[in-house]
């Protein structure tokens, strides 16, 4: 049956749109080849499935083992600057024989440990050299362009991603947009603004990718004219583990005291797909503040969130940047904002016009099916019936 396949994903406790396409396409694979996942840590594979919507059942899903002692003494060699356990990792996936290896680890640095190999490219990182020259062709680290020269094939979330690796790894990239769930159909729409995006803390120095919630917030405290006539605002989103993440959060809460604001901290599926169902807006405001082209990174790079919002009917009101310019047309399906007093003009021309707003609903929820989980898997079986041939 099929050939061996390995996905790699140090990150899945993030569960975030990476993680969704990592075990979409890990489900996916399982129906003709033999899959292993191969995760930083052990991972309750029961509450993934229920989060994501999968089955893991055919799927072996492995932690890789920490540091051994080869990769102690590596670590402590002069030069050597990125993480050990990507060495310890390299040894270990090579010993498996894979037939094929797909890398849908963010700003990994490990080389391909197989024949055959996609690097899955939510955005091109740099990272520092990551061994000294002596030791470079034994292992499993390297530079940034020997790591994505490893991998013979690139796949791009988006022709946004897909630009920037032309320019900043000199590769080709081909374009896959990551899986999309239909959250619909439409219900009884009500005054509900809604933003999905994972609660993590914003600190520029952590080189995480922040979906704007803060400044949102403090937008829709502003809009006293709504709150009157009955609008409320509702924050859904897994939460970081880490502590930063749980100050960022208790912040927010504390700024919405007293305000129509609700949180949906890790709410099950279910509740989720009640929210886009019911919500009239959809706001989206990554990469607000950060000039496009100096910060290409924080832009976003797809937006999964946006789609599933169009499905149900929920009108996209989007920071117009990044990948969201492939996913909403202006003024076709859904309204590009440039600055905040941009965001309240379009927000307040959907809650004052039920025509204009029911126009946009109907023609997002006919774009969003561009980007389904069968698209998706179509796109993929091309690709690797083409590696594997």
């Amino acid at each position: 049956m099929g050939s061996n396949i390995g996905i790699y994903n140090l990150h899945m406790q993030a569960m975030g749109g990476g993680e969704k396409l990592t075990l979409v396409l890990a489900e996916h694979l399982s129906l003709s080849h033999h899959v292993s996942l191969f995760c930083a840590e052990p991972i309750d594979i029961t509450s993934l499935e229920k989060f994501f919507d999968v089955d893991l059942s055919r799927v072996t899903v492995r932690a890789l083992n920490g540091l051994g002692p080869f990769s102690r003494v590596i670590a402590k060699v002069p030069g050597v600057r990125g993480p050990a356990s990507t060495l310890q990792h390299y040894l270990q996936l090579k010993d498996l024989n894979l037939d094929l290896f797909i890398n849908n680890s963010y700003a990994s640095g490990l080389k391909c440990p197989a024949p055959r190999g996609i690097f899955m490219c939510m955005f091109p990182h740099t990272r520092p050299r990551l061994l000294s020259p002596g030791i470079q062709q034994h292992s499993g680290g390297s530079s940034s362009k020997n790591t994505i020269d490893s991998y013979p094939s690139i796949v791009a979330i988006s022709e946004y991603s897909a630009d920037w690796t032309r320019q900043m790894w000199e590769r080709e990239a081909e374009v896959i947009y990551p899986p999309c769930d239909a959250m619909g159909p439409p219900n009884q729409k009500r005054k509900v603004i809604l933003h999905v995006g994972r609660f993590i803390a914003d600190r520029d120095e952590d080189g995480r990718h922040h979906k704007g919630q803060r400044l949102l917030l403090e937008i829709f405290n502003q809009m006293t004219d709504l709150h009157k006539e009955g609008w409320k605002l509702h924050l859904v989103g897994s939460a970081g583990t880490d502590k930063y993440s749980a100050d960022f959060a208790n912040t927010l809460r504390r700024t919405a005291e007293n305000f129509p604001v609700h949180f949906h901290i890790n709410a099950p599926r279910d509740e989720l797909r009640d929210l886009f169902r019911s919500a009239s807006i959809y706001w989206h405001g990554t990469g607000y503040g950060f000039d496009a082209g100096r910060y290409p990174s924080k832009q976003e790079h797809f937006g999964i969130s946006t789609v599933e919002a169009m499905t149900a009917g929920a009108v996209p009101v989007v920071y117009g940047s990044g990948g969201q310019k492939e996913i909403v047309t202006n003024e076709i399906d859904g309204l590009y904002w440039e600055n905040i007093d941009g965001l309240l003009m379009q927000t307040r021309r959907l809650a004052n016009d039920p025509t204009l707003s029911a126009r946009l609903a109907n023609a997002a929820v006919l774009s969003s099916k561009r980007f389904s989980r069968e698209a998706f898997t179509a796109r993929i079986d091309q690709l690797i019936a083409k590696l594997l041939s």
